[in-house]
């Protein structure tokens, strides 16, 4: 008699019934830094820091991109880690599309204005490596999916949502890096670095060293 086999494991898709507790502060975190990059778009400079305005205002087509797609990739990136997002593959598709673009976006923008960084090239080659890093990153993860190589594809679109991430933990940290400093210049050359190079390491540790959620591919 003929033994029927199970299904190998590389080809089972382990993924959770609902978002841990992670997800949901990483969703409520990009959804208010969402709402407050959309805020540049109505109230522009007067949302700047006194120190960056002059350099906003002299280039509204890179910071105005740079803030509504930013804010779209923030909280699509979340909604494309949602269970049911990942369970769903003609919605995923969809709204992954969007986040590709968006990124996109956000990269061209962000390589555009880091020339212009306030505090010199420290800052500038800190925000142009972010938006390099972004672009490619988010590049291989939309390839990776063309091939169907479903696991590596979220390894490296975590990637690129660590990245996007920037948007969050720069907020985060430049008030306290202020504080710590007494001043706004050697803060910002900081946080230029330090709201990024985090999240990715973060990221290589996860796909790394974490019990993955997608089989390897």
């Amino acid at each position: 008699m003929t033994s029927i086999r199970p299904p190998s494991p590389t080809h089972v898709t382990l993924v959770p019934r609902r978002p841990g507790l992670g997800w949901w502060v990483a969703l409520v975190l990009a959804a208010f830094i969402a709402v407050y990059g959309t805020a540049y778009l109505v109230l522009g400079p007067r949302m700047y820091p006194p120190e960056l305005r002059a350099s906003f205002v002299a280039r509204p087509w890179g910071i105005y991109p740079h803030a509504l797609f930013g804010a779209f990739a923030l909280l699509l990136g979340a909604i494309q880690f949602h269970p049911r997002s990942l369970s769903h593959r003609a919605w995923h598709r969809r709204v992954g599309t969007c986040y590709v673009i968006s990124c996109a976006a956000v990269g061209v923008a962000g390589l555009y204005m880091s020339p212009y960084a306030f505090g010199g090239w420290i800052a500038s080659l800190g925000f142009g490596a972010l938006a390099v890093a972004l672009l490619v990153t988010t590049t291989r993860a939309y390839l990776l999916a063309r091939q169907r190589r479903v696991a590596a594809h979220r390894r490296w679109m975590l990637r690129s949502y660590a990245l996007i991430f920037a948007a969050v933990t720069l907020r985060l940290e430049l008030p306290l890096l202020i504080m710590a400093f007494g001043d706004f210049e050697p803060a910002y050359l900081v946080v230029a670095w330090l709201s990024w190079v985090p999240n990715l390491l973060w990221a290589e540790w996860y796909t790394r060293y974490s019990r993955p959620v997608l089989p390897s591919a």
